[in-house]
């Protein structure tokens, strides 16, 4: 791949030469100009180092320098030399950078020019390889990139992030492990050039927690909880590391917060997983373990709303809820030795009993398919006393059971 610069012809440097500016531009380096617009790069900078024997302050001399190795370096890339290229786009840089503290006004638009137009050569190559799922290759560019613009961290990044996509891919299972420390490991080099930056916290706290050190994870989310509160991508994440736990309740407040959060902005593209995560809070409340079934019913109750048609997986929930509250109420009465007090509980559990067997009915008449519906309709009637109709369906519920492959 030849570098498309503007080179000056050979006439026209000879004008400049013999102009006024002859004294600006050393006869070296415009031979290496000259050699350069000749596709002779190694020339080129034969040609400026002898001129820095004679003087090592010329910032057109690095400039060119700088250009030469440009060239040299991709060259390297199309022939595969991965080193020679690292090699030297790192003199480049080195190169453009003394020209321009040797002249800033007269060379930091240039300078950057070509700085970028190397940068972005890489990362470009990176981006279609990383595409094609050629990772090696990805890196590699994208670790050229670096030592083309060593001012920016990106590449490294980059790299870090594919490492933790390849870690999630079938095909590396094998070494998941072995990716994710690399990918910790290029995280913290780039932490340490900014370490407040919250989308590399961010990403570190997720290669923790997928390598299982959970309690560091913990402690960079809650940290970056305190000033992020609202960006709900930090809070799923959080949630799904309180499911790795095992922490539902955890999981579940975070899952409501982000259904807020949803709801209270003005992009309706964001609610499509509203729904889903409200019931799949309210089935974490409802759990027997965690026991939050006002929370439950709260979030059960959103979830229905948000439906159109009902569905059969948010109505047993709210039926299961209902029927594991009462069960949790009536423990709580039996072990009342208040009669007062006992009494009260026990007309709360008859209620929520009742409420049970009417989502219970409404289920099965919409859903008579789904067992489930009909195994808590009969747990509930027994509990109200209807022991006819608990047999029925508790029946319906085993011959389901029965025809389910």
């Amino acid at each position: 791949m030849i570098k498309a610069r503007i080179i000056l012809f050979a006439g026209l440097l000879i004008l400049v030469g013999l102009s006024g500016l002859a004294g600006c531009r050393s006869a070296h380096t415009t031979s290496a100009i000259l050699y350069i617009d000749e596709q002779n790069y190694d020339k080129a900078v034969q040609v400026i180092h002898e001129g820095f024997q004679y003087r090592d302050d010329e910032p057109d001399a690095f400039y060119y320098l700088g250009e030469a190795y440009s060239h040299l370096a991709e060259e390297a890339v199309e022939n595969d030399e991965y080193d020679e290229a690292l090699k030297n786009y790192g003199l480049a840089y080195e190169a453009y950078r003394r020209s321009m503290e040797l002249d800033p006004e007269g060379f930091a638009d240039k300078v950057d020019q070509s700085l970028t137009y190397n940068y972005n050569n890489r990362v470009r190559q990176a981006s279609l390889d990383w595409d094609e799922d050629y990772f090696e290759q990805a890196e590699g560019h994208m670790r050229l990139a670096y030592a083309a613009l060593p001012d920016s961290m990106t590449p490294i990044k980059s790299i870090a992030r594919m490492k933790m996509q390849m870690s999630q891919d079938d095909r590396y299972m094998e070494n998941s492990e072995a990716l994710l420390s690399e990918a910790l490991e290029l995280l913290d080099q780039v932490l340490v050039e900014n370490p407040e930056a919250y989308d590399l916290q961010l990403d570190k706290a997720n290669v923790l927690a997928a390598l299982d050190r959970n309690d560091e994870a913990k402690l960079i989310f809650d940290n970056l909880l305190a000033e992020h509160g609202d960006d709900t991508g930090l809070l799923i994440d959080i949630a799904n590391l309180a499911i790795d736990d095992g922490d539902y309740a955890r999981a579940a407040d975070f899952y409501v917060r982000v259904v807020d959060l949803n709801e209270a902005d003005t992009d309706a593209t964001n609610d499509f997983d509203n729904k889903a995560m409200l019931v799949a809070a309210g089935t974490w409340y409802s759990s027997p373990n965690i026991g939050r079934f006002d929370d439950a019913i709260v979030v059960l109750d959103r979830a229905a709303d948000l439906e159109s048609i009902p569905t059969d997986n948010t109505m047993l929930m709210r039926l299961r809820t209902y029927y594991y509250y009462g069960k949790d109420v009536k423990n709580s009465a039996q072990k009342e030795t208040d009669p007062v007090a006992k009494a009260e509980l026990g007309d709360r559990s008859t209620q929520l009993f009742n409420r049970a067997v009417e989502i219970g009915l409404a289920m099965t008449n919409n859903f008579p398919g789904t067992a489930d519906g009909f195994l808590f309709l009969s747990l509930a009637q027994v509990e109200t006393g209807d022991f006819a109709a608990a047999e029925v369906n508790n029946k319906a519920f085993e011959e389901l059971q029965t025809d389910t492959p």
